[in-house]
């Protein structure tokens, strides 16, 4: 039997490097109020960000509140890489005389995938589909590249897999990695596979070959990378293949990590906005190209899930699982 909640509401966010969403949450995890995205730049730290959204939304008082942040939250101290943004899970816990969940983002894009409907809400890309009772794994590059796995029995396993060594294919991606190693030292799969990895790209095709008409200089940004493609420049069509290539890559190493016959499921503001120029067939072939385990790659499914703010409908499940059964999962506790 579901605990009753007390009179007030239920705030959840789902917090990035960028931007912070937050909403309010009915009586079930589809039903999401005044769903607002504000820019994290914007605010001092988290509670200036929470305070303003509740004074915009007119909410005197919150019962629960259930917030997912792109870093590690296994610590009282929650820090997101990305982001001028920090504070401790007790002390935020004390300004907002609430109860309060932490969960790493992509913990709430996994959790999310329950509440979606796969037929009209997630895109296969190739054949397979999942099967039922296998491991999920979800990937989605934003301001960072995030990754969670999801057992079969429900727990979410959070992961900073997106930091692992980028791992070369091709000659092309071995140019790619001579040229970055000076820049970075330590060339991470989010380097590349990111909103800031997609101009690292652009940067990169622009100095190993430049179109016709193009000129190293300044560094573009990803949404101007995007509009260029738009319009045709080989450049930024060459960044996004790239970033295509080593996020397919990527993804099968992850499938084989995590035996994800559950599927890969693709996040994240990125893939909105690059999905046009998604080729599935090359993508299904770099994601299978796993030598001896080949045939089991081919085996897994692919699905990008196409709804706007995924992150939102898992913190709203993991709040509303919280309400009924406290011991959901080891994170989930407050």
């Amino acid at each position: 039997m579901s605990e009753r909640r007390p009179p007030g509401a239920v705030l959840i966010a789902d917090i990035g490097g960028t931007n912070a969403r937050f909403a309010l949450v009915g009586d079930t995890p589809r039903d999401l109020r005044g769903i607002e995205v504000l820019a994290c730049a914007d605010f001092e730290g988290i509670e200036d960000g929470i305070a303003r959204y509740l004074e915009r939304q007119g909410v005197d008082r919150i019962v629960e509140a259930c917030l997912a942040v792109a870093g590690p939250v296994h610590e009282d101290q929650v820090d997101l890489p990305n982001s001028h943004w920090d504070f401790t899970r007790s002390g935020l816990r004390a300004h907002l005389d609430a109860p309060l969940t932490i969960l790493n983002d992509f913990t709430a894009q996994a959790l999310a995938i329950d509440v979606l409907d796969p037929d009209d809400e997630i895109e296969w890309i190739g054949e397979p589909r999942p099967r039922e009772g296998g491991v999920r794994t979800v990937i989605g590059p934003g301001t960072g590249l995030g990754v969670a796995i999801q057992t079969p029995r429900g727990e979410v396993v959070p992961s900073e897999g997106g930091h692992i060594h980028f791992a070369p294919t091709d000659s092309h991606e071995i140019e790619l990695l001579r040229l970055l190693i000076p820049r970075y030292r330590r060339v991470s799969v989010e380097r590349l596979v990111s909103r800031p990895g997609l101009e690292t790209l652009f940067w990169a095709n622009l100095h190993l070959d430049p179109g016709p008409g193009d000129m190293p200089g300044p560094n573009r940004s990803a949404k101007e990378v995007v509009n260029l493609a738009h319009g045709g420049n080989p450049t930024a069509l060459q960044a996004i293949e790239d970033f295509f290539d080593v996020l397919a890559a990527f993804c099968g190493d992850m499938a084989l990590t995590s035996w994800a016959t559950g599927g890969i499921y693709l996040s994240g503001g990125m893939m909105h906005r690059l999905r046009p120029f998604l080729d599935p067939e090359r993508f299904r072939a770099r994601f299978e190209d796993k030598g001896r385990f080949t045939r089991f790659c081919e085996t897994v499914a692919v699905g990008w899930i196409k709804v706007d703010h995924p992150g939102l409908l898992g913190c709203a499940a993991a709040a509303l699982r919280h309400l009924q059964v406290p011991s959901f999962t080891p994170e989930l506790a407050p």
